[in-house]
C-alpha cells in the first residue's frame, strides 16, 4: 500500500503568472495500492501565448497540490505531456485559485464548472441527467469534449463529496472509442467547500476495442453510437471498487 503525506507549510509557493494572491494549500494524504506516488506542489502558471480572450486553457494551472500516480510497470509518458497532464493524478486545488487565475471566456468556463460541481454536491442537479451533449463537471479544463460518460456514482466521506464516473473525452465522434480513451474520473469538493478534488485514472475496459472506429457525425449514426457508449460504460460500474477506495482514502487538512 502506497501512502503520501505532504507537509506543505515547509514549501514556499510562487504565484508566477497569476493575477491574484493564491490561497493557502492544504495537507493531503491518500492510499494508492499498485501505484508509485510522486507528490508535488504545483505553482500557479499561465503561459505567455495565453491571454484574456484566447486559449489554450488546458495549459493553465492554478497553485495546487498534485499527486502523480505512476502504475507499476507502466511506461513513462514523454516529459512534455506529463508536465501538463500526466495519465493518472489526484489534485487538490483551492476554489479561490481556480476562480482568480483566469480572465475572459476561460474565467466564465471555470466558473460554470465550479457552479455545476456545487449543484451536484448539494443535490440541485442530478449527475445521471448529464449525459450526451451536457457534460459533467471536469477540471482541469482540456481541449477535448466529453463524448460519453457512464458508471456515475456519488461518493461521500467525512472529508469530501462528489461524483465519480467513467468518461471518454475527444475532439471527434467515432463509432467506437479505443479502451485507452476511457478514464476513471472523480470531481468533488472538500466538506468545507474550500477545495476542488479532481482525480483521473486510466481504466482501459476489456469490453472496448484496442483500436478506434470510423468517424461519425450526429446525423450519421453519432447519437446511436453515443447511447451505446454510455451503456457500455455503465456496465463497468461494479468493477470500480478499488478506484473508489482510493477516492475514499483522500484526506484534506
Amino acid at each position: 500500500m502506497w501512502r503520501v503525506f505532504l507537509l506543505l507549510s515547509l514549501v514556499p509557493l510562487s504565484t508566477a503568472g497569476a493575477q491574484q494572491p493564491t490561497a493557502p494549500l492544504p495537507r493531503v494524504t491518500l492510499s494508492a495500492p499498485g501505484y508509485a506516488v510522486r507528490a508535488e506542489v504545483r505553482q500557479a502558471v499561465t503561459y505567455p501565448e495565453s491571454g484574456p480572450n484566447i486559449g489554450p486553457y488546458f495549459q493553465f494551472s492554478p497553485a495546487q497540490v498534485r499527486v502523480v500516480l505512476d502504475q507499476v510497470g507502466q511506461s513513462k509518458w514523454k516529459a512534455q505531456y506529463a508536465a501538463d497532464m500526466p495519465p493518472a493524478y489526484v489534485t487538490v486545488t483551492p476554489v479561490q485559485n481556480w476562480l482568480t487565475l483566469f480572465k475572459g471566456p476561460s474565467k466564465t468556463k471555470v466558473a460554470e464548472q465550479i457552479s455545476g460541481l456545487r449543484d451536484m454536491v448539494s443535490g440541485k442537479r442530478s449527475p445521471t441527467a448529464q449525459r450526451g451533449w451536457a457534460e459533467l463537471p471536469s477540471l482541469p479544463l482540456t481541449n477535448t469534449a466529453q463524448v460519453g460518460a457512464g458508471a456515475i456514482k456519488r461518493i461521500e466521506t467525512p472529508q469530501l463529496q462528489g461524483v465519480r464516473y467513467l468518461a471518454v473525452r475527444s475532439q471527434e465522434m467515432l463509432k467506437e472509442y479505443p479502451r485507452n480513451a476511457v478514464f476513471y474520473t472523480f470531481q468533488g469538493l472538500s466538506r468545507d467547500g474550500k477545495y476542488v478534488i479532481s482525480v483521473r485514472l486510466p481504466y482501459a475496459p476489456a469490453s472496448f476495442p484496442v483500436k478506434a472506429g470510423v468517424a461519425l457525425s450526429p446525423e450519421n449514426g453519432g447519437l446511436q453510437a453515443l447511447q451505446s457508449l454510455n451503456t457500455k460504460l455503465d456496465h463497468e460500474s461494479a468493477k470500480l471498487t478499488l478506484f473508489d477506495r482510493l477516492i475514499q482514502s483522500v484526506r484534506v487538512r
